[in-house]
């Protein structure tokens, strides 16, 4: 190969090299999320209900399974109830970003579901199955309580969010006097455990 042959061929090369590299810089990443401000809190609340609502289905599967041994026939009623409620919830919530024309949350996109759906799927007693419930519900009462007080300009998710707080630190009581005899709910309205935006993941 001659020397100006060669140097032709150098020059292809690295021209390549350069496409194939520029074209990996610009190639395009995650889409951006479709939510934000108040409706990235309101997808994150319709997310927690979809969340909830299939951790009680879960615990239904299991309690029919007879894995927890003798029925419950309080705990099976409540599950079933509980279920109801934040299908309801959610739909509210969705309600609010379909006004916004924004999608609506089908699935359970947040960073913490996997690992609560394997703490309901390796519970071996009824405690802990039921800890895992209770825990999710206080997240939830927490967050809308924090989304209460944090919302602006969107009032129908401050009147969403106000109204189904109280429910959800119902449903955490509930657990919690089914478990141990013992029921508060004011204290479940505290913020502290309130779930970021950040563990939405859509």
């Amino acid at each position: 190969m001659s020397g100006q042959s060669r140097r032709a061929f150098t020059l292809g090369v690295t021209g390549l090299w350069v496409g194939l590299t520029l074209d990996a810089c610009s190639s395009p990443g995650p889409a951006p999320s479709p939510y934000s401000g108040d409706l990235r809190t309101v997808a994150l609340a319709a997310a927690l209900e979809n969340q909830a609502a299939s951790a009680y289905r879960a615990v239904d599967a299991a309690l029919r399974a007879g894995k927890f041994g003798k029925a419950i026939p309080a705990l099976a009623a409540f599950v079933q109830t509980a279920t109801a409620h934040h299908v309801r919830h959610a739909a509210i919530w969705n309600a609010i970003l379909q006004d916004a024309h924004k999608p609506t949350i089908t699935g359970t996109p947040l960073s913490g579901n996997a690992q609560l759906m394997s703490a309901i799927g390796a519970a071996s007693d009824v405690d802990a199955i039921v800890s895992a419930v209770q825990r999710l519900e206080i997240q939830a009462a927490q967050t809308y309580t924090a989304a209460a007080g944090s919302l602006k300009g969107l009032g129908p998710a401050v009147s969403a969010a106000a109204t189904i707080a109280p429910v959800e630190a119902m449903h955490a009581a509930a657990l919690g006097y089914l478990v141990s005899g013992r029921s508060a709910v004011v204290s479940l309205l505290d913020t502290g455990g309130a779930l970021s935006t950040k563990t939405l993941t859509a």
